[in-house]
């Protein structure tokens, strides 16, 4: 039976997403070892491996030992075929990378502000930061930001950290630009990074947490970023841990991140005498027996809040990130005994506890694996009627 002209691009699309997939994986690999990973036929696969080198996403990179016969020419992707831009909105200041196809950094750009910026502030602000990070092809930019995010909409909802409500991002942007945007909650970003490039790979099912200036979990479910019905999954900052305690930034009482953030360490800070969060820190490695109960009591609350996603998810790992990690070592220990403590005895015995493995630069990559998830998502047919 003749294929259609239309099936017979699909087709062709579908095998080339197949084996710049498996490059981003596994490569280098020989022509040979990708026909057997893929069941390509090696002519298909010799006209595909032609026409991507053409195009520049693929490189010749090599060749494998002998093993007795002539060495296979291995090929790989080219990493100055392109960059996304990955752009993360913080109170303070706006980060913003260029990253290449396989996931590095290739340069930086960043702005600070005095105070918490307006939307319009952050659209001309992100769009010199791109100008800045220009490339010959860029793929799109990724922007990450904290709260309430809605990625079917490009708009961020609610973020209390910033004081927005329903402000619309990727349209505005993406109209100055002239390229596709895409927006998504921070931690989910850094959840996706560290799922494609860090510690998530060996995992299908994990919570990303992280802890700085506000808590919040990246659910990967399936190997997929769990969102929920409105794109509000993994708020765990904000689930409550006493109804009767303070009020936290979003009006609600007794909230996790009022007993486990940066807020939380600058109130101790200040009870204790120090001037800042950082003298706290130091007073704590230097035996303060305050200061270290200051982050043992931080550790225990992050622990109580990881126990209940624990055993609400089932997750094979958590994986801990953000900012205050750079103090992990006052906290860790009572994050885990925690979790061990209250979850579930099968689960508590199986899972794996971990550091990020991109640090604070997966919140960077892993906005522009937004782009990229985009170039290298494998086309699917779509339905008639």
């Amino acid at each position: 039976m003749q294929m259609h002209k239309g099936d017979q691009e699909l087709v062709r699309s579908q095998n080339r997403a197949l084996v710049i997939n498996l490059l981003r994986l596994h490569g280098p690999l020989s022509r040979t070892e990708i026909s057997d990973r893929t069941r390509l036929a090696p002519s298909a696969l010799t006209r595909l491996a032609r026409d991507l080198l053409e195009e520049g996403v693929v490189i010749e990179t090599g060749k494998s030992d002998s093993t007795g016969g002539r060495p296979a020419v291995l090929m790989s992707l080219n990493p100055e075929y392109s960059r996304s831009i990955g752009i993360k909105v913080e109170r303070a200041r706006i980060l913003a990378a260029a990253v290449d196809i396989t996931g590095a950094i290739r340069s930086r750009a960043e702005v600070s502000f005095l105070e918490p910026p307006s939307p319009p502030k952050v659209i001309s602000a992100i769009v010199k930061l791109v100008k800045k990070l220009a490339f010959d092809r860029v793929l799109g930019v990724g922007i990450s930001i904290s709260g309430f995010v809605d990625p079917t909409t490009g708009m961020d909802l609610y973020s209390p950290i910033l004081g927005w409500r329903k402000v619309p991002l990727r349209d505005p942007l993406s109209e100055k630009m002239a390229l596709p945007v895409w927006i998504e909650n921070d931690v989910n970003a850094l959840a996706l990074a560290e799922r494609w490039y860090g510690a998530g790979r060996d995992y299908n099912h994990f919570i990303c947490i992280t802890v700085g200036e506000g808590i919040g979990a990246g659910v990967v479910i399936g190997g997929e970023i769990y969102r929920g019905a409105f794109g509000g999954a993994g708020e765990l900052g904000h689930i409550t841990i006493n109804p009767d305690g303070p009020v936290c930034r979003c009006q609600d009482r007794g909230c996790l991140e009022v007993y486990a953030s940066d807020c939380f360490l600058s109130a101790e800070a200040s009870r204790l005498g120090f001037d800042s969060i950082q003298s706290l820190i130091e007073a704590a490695r230097d035996g303060s027996r305050d200061g270290k109960e200051a982050f043992a009591r931080m550790g225990r609350y992050l622990g109580l809040g990881a126990k209940n996603l624990v055993n609400l998810l089932n997750p094979e790992a958590i994986i801990l990130g953000g900012e205050r990690m750079d103090a992990s070592d006052l906290f860790l220990d009572a994050i885990e005994n925690e979790v061990r403590r209250h979850a579930f005895p099968s689960e508590a015995d199986r899972l794996q506890i971990v550091p990020t493995e991109l640090g604070t630069d997966g919140f960077l990559i892993g906005s522009a694996t937004l782009v990229a998830a985009d170039f290298f998502r494998v086309p699917a047919k779509e339905a008639v009627g």
